[in-house]
């Protein structure tokens, strides 16, 4: 999950004002390397993207870097490795001030929305137009998330709804049937799962997994306009009650760090989580058999969509060239090889591709169509950490607050 750093915000205008974009022009091709003509290869720009990840990400965006003047003989793309992406936040501004700042970044919508209102990114739709790339590549669930007040933000490059996992053996060593499709049918499972040292249910006191239990309620922040709706009352007190019961622990209870250990550890059965659980189980235990299904429905199917993008900086020397060298990077054989890394990619005619390599999550298929964005306030750190303080103050801390007086606290902080 991102974390932001909020130094950043004081510098950020002072930046953007230092640094004056350029534009240039150039010829296009679609992703899927369709010529649509390509500029003089004679006049090279060079187009910086910067990222953080993994070595693996690295090998397979140096190779695009290798292959893209196959597609625009005109861009030569270099490539930034950040160590983190707190690093790379850190850094950032000083990079704008001296106008070394990349032409595009790939980041997590976790955070996105935050800095699309500080106004570091570009929009891309005039880009569209001038440049020729293709957006109707990807559904339009994946560019909504990407868009803001009617403005196109991102390019997409993967997304994956948010899961529900289940202890494989636990649940048939309890003689349960059919997995739940509603919160109901989960806590009556719980009831049945909880033995001993293991807990039927983990629910970890943080923002992602309290925004899936909401939206599964019909309810979201609302950017921030809407936390204390009737609908996130319901689902946090929904969740307050599995502790009253009994029926849940909290990470932070047994010594662990996230929802993933407790779960690999089988001290919990049941738990929201996301496709990361696969590669970590892999090593942490890799006897351990999971279920991964939709997030179960309270009054609707909803949960939260984990999407990345290419992203324009609003300080880009030449934004058609950064979004052309974006553009490319969703080509089928970089998104092969990131499906291979257990990404789904946001191209339709790839994704099916990724269920067939990653059976276990076929069931998750049909969330790809209501999953929705996390919806934070813009000042999205202190929102979440916010939001984790009062409810660890309930469960861990015995505050006594109520659902309602919780997220009526928060709600006259983001006005």
């Amino acid at each position: 999950m991102g974390k932001w750093n909020k130094k950043f915000s004081a510098m950020l205008v002072l930046c953007l004002a230092l640094v004056v974009g350029l534009t240039a022009c150039g010829g296009s091709k679609s992703a899927d390397n369709t010529d649509n003509g390509a500029g003089d290869a004679a006049e090279k720009v060079t187009v910086n993207f910067g990222f953080w990840g993994t070595a693996q990400d690295l090998e397979i965006y140096q190779k695009a870097a290798d292959t893209i003047s196959e597609q625009y003989p005109e861009i030569e793309l270099k490539i930034k490795q950040y160590p983190s992406s707190e690093q790379f936040w850190n850094t950032l501004p000083g990079e704008i001030a001296a106008g070394v700042a990349p032409d595009f970044i790939k980041m997590s919508n976790e955070g996105a929305y935050e800095y699309i209102n500080k106004g570091l990114f570009s929009p891309i739709d005039d880009l569209v137009q001038t440049t020729g790339v293709d957006m109707s590549r990807f559904p339009d669930t994946s560019k909504k998330i990407w868009n803001v007040d009617g403005k196109q933000y991102g390019v997409p490059n993967s997304d994956m709804p948010a899961m529900f996992f289940i202890n494989e053996q636990m649940w048939k060593d309890a003689g349960l049937g059919e997995y739940p499709t509603t919160w109901d049918e989960v806590i009556e499972a719980a009831k049945v799962l909880n033995k001993g040292d293991v807990k039927g249910m983990i629910v970890n006191l943080d923002a992602f997994h309290i925004t899936n239990y909401v939206k599964s309620f019909g309810g979201g922040w609302g950017n921030g306009a809407t936390i204390n709706s009737p609908e996130n009352v319901k689902a946090l007190e929904m969740i307050i009650d599995m502790y009253d019961q009994g029926l849940a622990v909290t990470p932070k209870s047994l010594g662990f760090g996230w929802d993933g250990e407790v779960f690999s550890n089988e001290q919990g059965a049941m738990s929201t989580g996301g496709y990361w659980y696969k590669g970590y189980l892999k090593d942490a235990n890799p006897d351990l058999k999971m279920v991964a299904i939709p997030v179960p429905k309270g009054t609707t199917n909803g949960s939260t969509m984990s999407s990345d993008a290419y992203m324009v900086l609003k300080d880009a020397k030449n934004k058609e060239a950064a979004l052309k060298a974006a553009y490319y990077m969703t080509n089928d054989d970089t998104q092969t090889a990131f499906m291979e890394l257990g990404f789904n990619p946001a191209v339709s005619s790839l994704s099916e591709q990724y269920f067939e390599k990653n059976p276990e999550f076929k069931a998750l298929q049909p969330a790809l169509e209501y999953s929705t964005d996390y919806g934070y306030p813009t000042d999205t750190k202190r929102f979440t950490d916010e939001l984790v303080k009062e409810l660890e103050g309930l469960i861990l801390g015995g505050s006594g607050k109520t659902a309602q007086q919780i997220l009526d606290d928060i709600q006259s902080q983001f006005k």
